[in-house]
């Protein structure tokens, strides 16, 4: 597994997460852009949105909502 997320996501690389579910986890950039720069990302590795979204909606809809509250 080369995926540094895929990495993160199995516990590998130790991490804090803002937020975290079965699906997906969220975690603050290293180099932010802005004063709150946050990463929600897919457990189960997916090459781009376009593969996410056709392979697993129901996780693409679930990064949106914890997107909607982080950002709460």
């Amino acid at each position: 597994m080369s995926c540094l997320f895929c990495k993160m996501a199995a516990g590998e690389i130790p991490v804090d997460f803002v937020f975290e579910s079965s699906n997906v986890f969220a975690i603050n950039d290293i180099s932010p852009q802005a004063p709150t720069h946050v990463l929600v990302i897919p457990k189960v590795h997916h090459e781009n949105a376009a593969e996410l979204s056709a392979k697993a909606p129901s996780v693409l809809a679930e990064l949106h909502a914890a997107a909607a509250k982080i950002a709460a």
